[in-house]
């Protein structure tokens, strides 16, 4: 399961599509928050250890940008190395993800402990260098003044319901903004008649954000705000803005 999970880990960092990987203690939601981002139909349960391995969907932002979000197995308190060596497949897939949203329930009364353990357990399995956005979910629970101070508590995070679907564009705004923030603004001039670079037009649309195409005497120019870390891969037809 390893080897497979690395393969298919590799497979999508040469595609060059961002991965969101869901983390949270047992029962915080992230099937039902999984659901509401990638119009899935995943199993919600309350109980343990129901999604083993990840489940992992193609997500579309409103500005035609790509992502991939990995739901994953709630976590434990103290969690036994036994455990963390059994699901160690589940778990790489959180510390290859390029960011995570840590998915807390808000209405728990132990919602301190159980944050605290997930941050445990991330160390764990070398995914606390990977950036983390907290997620409040079941924010339907609270009233209006609770709310406010959560946020209050919590600056930078997001309050949201998976169930009713309340705070779901204001998380994906917060996954755009994330995602872009090492982001450069590139130029690239292309032939529409090449194959390969008809494939570089397609990988554009789909890892970057376009902001002028041009298509004039069988050339098309293309200006786009792109990741960084795939400049490398692009550079042949890029220039910089």
């Amino acid at each position: 399961m390893r080897q497979r999970r690395s393969q298919l880990r590799e497979r999508r960092h040469k595609s060059a599509v961002p991965t969101v990987a869901l983390v949270g203690y047992t029962n915080a939601g992230k099937t039902t928050l999984f659901n509401m981002l990638t119009g899935g139909e995943a199993v919600a349960s309350d109980a343990l250890f129901v999604t083993l391995d990840p489940l992992v969907r193609r997500v579309r932002l409103p500005d035609r940008r790509e992502l991939l979000v990995s739901d994953t197995v709630g976590f434990i308190d103290r969690l036994p190395h036994s455990l963390v060596a059994a699901f160690r497949a589940t778990l790489e897939e959180v510390a290859g993800a390029d960011l995570l949203l840590h998915v807390i329930d808000v209405a728990s009364p132990d919602r301190e402990r159980h944050m605290d353990a997930v941050l445990a357990v991330l160390a764990e399995v070398d995914a606390d260098r990977v950036p983390i956005v907290e997620v409040f979910n079941k924010c339907d629970l609270l009233d209006a003044a609770a709310r406010a101070r959560l946020v209050a508590l919590y600056p930078g995070a997001i309050t949201v319901s998976a169930l009713s679907g309340d705070g779901r564009d204001e998380l994906i705004s917060a996954l755009e903004s994330r995602l872009a923030l090492d982001t450069v603004t590139v130029t690239f001039e292309l032939d529409p008649d090449d194959e390969a670079e008809r494939a570089r037009i397609a990988q554009l649309y789909r890892v970057g954000r376009i902001l002028r195409h041009v298509a004039t005497d069988g050339h098309v120019t293309i200006e786009a705000e792109v990741p960084r870390r795939l400049l490398d891969r692009l550079r042949p037809a890029a220039r910089a803005s």
